[in-house]
């Protein structure tokens, strides 16, 4: 559906997309003028740290504290859990980091140490270099608060135990705790995540969401014609989906969708509303299992954040995939991203080259016996590939099969399908996205393509939705 006046099919003019970090603050009262202007603005949303205490050393147990408990690390002796990159001493050296998430990284590895000061020195070249990240305010405006002769403690007022500041405190703390406990490049080596079955050299691309631990991985296809995967990974970042969570069924539910879906457009910043920020990339979803599955929505993109704001909490989006501004401008840079890949999982699991070999493997006989049958003359033949679930432009198979027989049989004497990419997607069943570059047909865009969905039946693959990308 096309946007209306820059405005994407799923928001509306003065509706913009449902976010608690929009949520409005209650005004100072004249009391806390001379702490706020102490502290900041963002030591009202602070404060929420020392509600609990009872006692000055309780006040000292700060984020990093909270945090390293819920992850099971304030048992754990500083280095059995120190995080696997080395501190960069001193302001000068961290002036030269363009990744906030390494500064994050560092302040609490400080803090593991016992190096109060240090991890404060971070916290200023943080919020220097990035001012609209929310959580490196709060690393800040805390460790200025702790280190101070007298720290700041929770006044004894209802307005600002407000549910909606203890929410955002809860918010920053999981994306604390998932930008923490990020997978590291160097585990990730030659791993490879089980969707991803077959790429022919001529994708380029691909991508895979994991929700659970709030990242986006963008690998560079450098596979071979003999169908061992090998793929570089370029890019892993922080996400957000949606405000309540993922499994998408239905228009509005606030959930961003799972399965295999691809980049239709590129759809630059200055024709959409700020809250998409630098410009977005469009993903095809319903696709045609979500169809048959009457799954309903539209407008699921990948895009970046507000001016006013360097990231979203974890679960904040209507259903999108929401990077920062500076990791969505890397992104929409790149050449060639229609009809790139991405893979949207709760969680991902990954497996060696060898092991997605082996899944294209056990496939590739039954897109042979498809394609040898496609070739030949006898429909019957054909017609034992397709599911009597099979289902297209809301008809049977029976009701489109005439039609889908005169057009795929015969082809002999044409150039072959060529093989694109085979994605790997199991759910309730067990689904094979098989896309092909058809070189005997053109549109005005470019080259032509086929998609076909596979699903297992009792042990054998069969198709239920054949058709145009």
């Amino acid at each position: 559906m096309k946007p209306r006046r820059g405005l994407p099919p799923h928001a509306s003019p003065g509706r913009p997309e449902a976010s608690p970090d929009t949520a409005p603050v209650p005004k100072p009262q004249a009391w806390r003028l001379k702490w706020l202007g102490i502290l900041g603005v963002l030591m009202m949303v602070v404060a929420c740290l020392w509600w609990w205490a009872d006692s000055e050393d309780t006040r000292l147990q700060n984020v990093w504290h909270r945090v390293s408990l819920s992850m099971g690390w304030a048992s754990s002796p500083a280095k059995q859990w120190r995080l696997d990159f080395t501190p960069q001493p001193g302001n000068s050296q961290l002036a030269n980091t363009t990744d906030p998430e390494h500064l994050v990284r560092q302040i609490y590895a400080h803090l593991g140490d016992g190096e109060r000061a240090q991890a404060l020195a971070t916290a200023s070249v943080l919020v220097e270099r990035f001012p609209t990240f929310q959580l490196g305010q709060l690393l800040y405006a805390d460790l200025l608060n702790i280190s101070s002769a007298k720290p700041v403690a929770w006044p004894d007022n209802e307005e600002l135990n407000a549910p909606s500041l203890r929410k955002r405190l809860d918010e920053l703390i999981l994306e604390s705790k998932r930008r923490l406990q990020r997978d590291s490049a160097q585990s990730l080596q030659g791993k490879i995540p089980t969707a991803l079955t077959y790429l022919s050299p001529q994708q380029t691309y691909v991508a895979a969401v994991d929700a659970s631990k709030s990242r986006l991985y963008w690998f560079e296809n450098r596979s071979g014609p003999d169908g061992r995967l090998q793929l570089h990974l370029v890019k892993e970042t922080y996400i957000s989906v949606g405000i309540n969570g993922v499994g998408k069924h239905k228009e509005g539910d606030g959930k961003t969708p799972l399965g295999v879906y691809f980049i239709l457009r590129n759809l630059p910043g200055e024709g959409l509303p700020d809250l998409f920020g630098v410009g977005a990339l469009t993903l095809n979803y319903p696709n045609a299992v979500d169809l048959t599955r009457k799954k309903t929505g539209s407008g699921i993109w990948l895009h970046g954040t507000p001016s006013a704001q360097y990231a979203r909490a974890p679960e904040s989006t209507d259903g999108c995939v929401v990077l920062s501004n500076p990791e969505m401008q890397r992104l929409l840079q790149m050449p060639e991203l229609r009809m790139t890949p991405v893979v949207i999982a709760e969680q991902l699991e990954w497996v060696n080259a060898d092991q997605a070999k082996q899944s294209w493997d056990a496939f590739k006989p039954t897109l042979d016996k498809w394609l040898q049958a496609r070739n030949g003359r006898d429909p019957q033949a054909l017609k034992t590939h397709y599911s009597p679930r099979y289902e297209q432009d809301g008809q049977g198979l029976e009701q489109v099969w005439p039609r889908l027989a005169q057009t795929t049989l015969g082809y002999s004497q044409s150039q072959p399908l060529e093989l694109v990419s085979v994605l790997n997607w199991k759910d309730q069943e067990h689904n094979m996205v098989v896309t092909l570059r058809d070189p005997n047909q053109t549109h005005p865009q470019g080259a032509s393509y086929l998609r076909m969905y596979w699903q297992k039946e009792n042990g054998q693959w069969r198709l239920v939705f054949q058709g145009p990308t």
